[in-house]
């Protein structure tokens, strides 16, 4: 076995780091006062300005102010390089954790694959110990009468000669084996294609409209076999007969959400959150559910931009469209239907993970559609729901493929937010959050951290949302 301790960040490394963020940190907000502090002097100089009495004090002043001008521009420029450097270092920070995240998982897969070939080697070794006992035994002739000197050898009995060649011949098949388990260890694992990953998704069955694939894509890749999802479901049933969306029941607990930056504020202060069980949509909502809702209702149908309904999600709905579609399904289910919070969606995105993704830090092949996840849908359309593997938690597509609206106010950073997993909804709401990345967003967007806002009434492309319930 491999000592994954080796595999960490030197301490020298790591107490490196966390110094010059601090350090970083430090001068960013020296420069930020000192900014702070001109603009002031330049405000009470040109108070002083408009009440001097002479010429000459006049441009006194003037020269004074036209000096302070210059001093805060090259401050601000200061600040622009520090803020640079600081994101610079951020990224440095996101690149480390990635390669040690994929040293570890190549740990954990070389450590699988010996330990089978160590068990399979116990086995065929017990194997051949006991062909070699039974070799060992006196072999017994079988009695009958002599046939003469032309006669044909006496038979063996029980235990043909024949058989102490077995032990012998097991050497090299075992060694065959042994390295065919190795090699095989050392295969990468296959991609799926957007055909063979779109079957396995069971909203596919009721789907409708366009095809699933974007025009003029085509793989022949192996697909990649589902993940085995634990996490119970149910649907509930609609007093129309139909059913509602599959919830994934999730187990309530404390995590740590959020994420400390040196520059981006508004993803922190990370802070720890007690999570009450609650049920989530496994699938965003999908145009055939939001149909439904808007044919009942008396609703306009969301706009599908050509790429077609069905199991597509549903976008171009606005926050207030989101939680209609809630506040229907409470009134058909008799259940208390509504959108997660943001606490709630991190939680459920995390999966139980602390790395940038379910999955982990860096991006990998079949996970999510997005700008640069190199998909066959990148940039170019959503993809069918549970069209990737599912997280831990059996949800599909909390990264990518559609940016999800959640219940809370938007407010930047998290100081004075609910810490019990509640909805924040204190101030004016100008605008709402919404989580997730999406087909056409970088890859960092899908980040489990990292929050958007959008006024209320945004309808875009490539905005939807999930919903989450009561138990």
């Amino acid at each position: 076995m491999v000592d994954e301790t080796n595999l960490q960040p030197p301490d020298g490394d790591r107490a490196e780091a966390a110094s010059l963020r601090q350090a970083l940190g430090e001068v960013r907000r020296e420069a930020q006062q000192e900014v702070a502090r001109i603009n002031r002097q330049l405000h009470e100089r040109a108070a002083v300005e408009v009440g001097a009495a002479s010429a000459a004090e006049q441009l006194a002043l003037r020269q004074e102010l036209d000096s302070l001008q210059r001093t805060l521009g090259a401050k601000e420029q200061a600040l622009d390089a520090i803020t640079e450097e600081c994101r610079r270092l951020e990224d440095v920070l996101e690149d480390q954790h990635l390669v040690f995240d994929g040293l570890r998982k190549e740990v954990e897969r070389r450590d699988l694959s010996l330990t089978a070939a160590q068990e399979e080697v116990s086995r065929l070794r017990q194997a051949l110990l006991d062909l070699q006992a039974q070799a060992s035994e006196p072999v017994l002739l079988e009695p009958g009468p002599p046939r003469g000197p032309f006669a044909e050898p006496h038979r063996i009995g029980r235990h043909a000669v024949g058989v102490r060649l077995w032990p012998l011949l097991l050497i090299p098949a075992l060694t065959v084996l042994i390295l065919f388990v190795w090699l095989r260890a050392d295969r990468p694992p296959a991609t799926a294609t957007p055909e063979t990953a779109s079957s396995r998704s069971p909203a596919m069955q009721t789907g409708t409209g366009g095809s699933d694939l974007p025009p003029g894509s085509e793989s022949t890749a192996e697909p990649v076999a589902p993940s085995i999802i634990t996490v119970p479901t149910q649907r509930d049933r609609l007093r129309n007969g139909g059913l509602g969306p599959t919830l994934a029941r999730l187990p309530g607990g404390r995590f740590r959400m959020g994420r400390n930056l040196t520059v981006a504020s508004d993803f922190g202060p990370e802070r720890e959150v007690e999570i009450a069980p609650f049920l989530m949509g496994v699938y965003e909502v999908t145009f055939e559910d939001y149909d439904r809702f808007a044919r009942a209702t008396g609703r306009g149908l969301a706009r599908d931009f050509g790429w077609g309904r069905g199991n597509r999600p549903v976008v171009g709905v606005s926050w207030e469209d989101a939680r209609a579609y809630a506040t229907w399904l409470s009134r058909e289910t008799g259940r208390s239907y509504r959108l997660p919070s943001e606490a709630e969606w991190e939680y459920a995105a995390r999966a139980g993970g602390r790395g940038s993704y379910w999955w982990g830090f860096g991006l990998e092949p079949n996970r999510a559609v997005c700008l640069d996840c190199g998909s066959a849908w990148d940039n170019r359309s959503t993809a069918p729901v549970g069209s990737f593997e599912a997280s831990p938690f059996g949800l599909h597509d909390t990264a990518g493929n559609v940016m999800e609206w959640v219940a809370d106010c938007y407010e930047s950073g998290y100081d004075g937010a609910p810490s019990d997993g509640s909805a924040r909804t204190d101030g004016p709401c100008t605008y709402r959050v919404a989580r997730g990345g999406a087909f056409n967003r970088p890859s960092a967007s899908m980040r489990t951290y990292v929050r958007a806002r959008f006024v209320p009434g945004t309808r875009l492309d490539m905005l939807g949302f999930r919903v989450a319930r009561d138990i």
